[in-house]
């Protein structure tokens, strides 16, 4: 059954107003429009509606139950997040990022979530650190266990709930803010290009290694550490990219300059950062 964002509410005097019980509509508003919002852009992040998809104004109405109004709200605040992109002559379309696009994305997540790991192993509380290690239980392949294309799902939630994590307990509201918005288009990228079993495995290992490092107190691993997790992230992502468009479903980055650079680790505090690099490469 379709998600209805409308509501049914009852006359005064009880029982529903009109023979046969007629159903009455909460005028459109804000608070509708945000529910709009928030189901198109699962949608979207979901896949049910890909990149390039054009979006329905008319499909939407019947399918969540509300005006018109709260659609285009919704979807000048999609256009404005950067989810969609909105045509006069031709329609609402579900964005496609460009790989330049990506590179911003990981840059910004490069430049503060380093700052925010670094923050996150001064602030994070005891029960904070033993609440994400009963996840990585919970949620990562134990040892010894094969890893499959089967348990993209479950690391890939582990991955949006250590991070968020880790933003919430830097202690900055701003910080936390932006990189929440940036985990939802990373995982959004994730879903789409789902990693193979051995980055799965990488990927694991990288984030058991942060863990250890926040359990320990020790901000500038935990920053070297994460710093090194979201290159490999970047690096792999473009390589699946790079993979699939030479197989012809999807264009091919169009210039060099768009492909992922390398990176230098974040500069620890106290330390120069030549030897900042030599950590970071053993």
């Amino acid at each position: 059954m379709s998600k209805r964002l409308s509501r049914e509410v009852r006359p005064a005097g009880g029982g529903f107003s009109g023979n046969g019980g007629t159903r009455m509509r909460v005028p459109d508003n804000s608070a509708t429009a945000t529910l709009a919002y928030e189901e198109v852009k699962k949608r979207i992040t979901d896949l049910r509606y890909p990149p390039g998809t054009k979006l329905s104004e008319v499909q939407l109405v019947e399918e969540l139950g509300c005006g018109r109004s709260p659609i285009r709200t919704a979807f000048a605040r999609l256009q404005n997040d950067g989810w969609v992109l909105i045509s006069p002559q031709s329609g609402t379309y579900v964005k496609r990022l460009s790989e330049a696009e990506i590179k911003e994305i990981y840059d910004l997540r490069l430049l503060l979530e380093i700052h925010a790991t670094r923050l996150a192993a001064q602030n994070m509380t005891s029960e904070e650190l033993r609440k994400l290690r009963t996840a990585f239980r919970r949620l990562a392949p134990q040892p010894g266990d094969k890893f499959s294309e089967a348990m993209f799902d479950d690391i890939n939630e582990l991955d949006a709930m250590f991070h968020a994590a880790v933003y919430r307990s830097s202690g900055n509201s701003l910080i936390t803010a932006i990189l929440l918005d940036l985990l939802e288009k990373v995982q959004w990228l994730k879903t789409a290009s789902p990693s193979p079993p051995n980055r799965m495995k990488q990927w694991c290992a990288e984030l058991g290694s942060v863990l250890d490092a926040l359990e320990r107190r020790d901000p500038d691993a935990a920053a070297t550490l994460m710093f090194e997790h979201i290159g490999h992230a970047a690096d792999s992502g473009f390589e699946y990219r790079r993979l699939h468009a030479a197989r012809g479903n999807e264009a091919r980055p169009s210039r060099a300059a768009d492909r992922t650079p390398k990176r230098k680790p974040p500069a620890s505090r106290g330390r120069s950062a030549s030897s900042t690099q030599r950590k970071a490469s053993r």
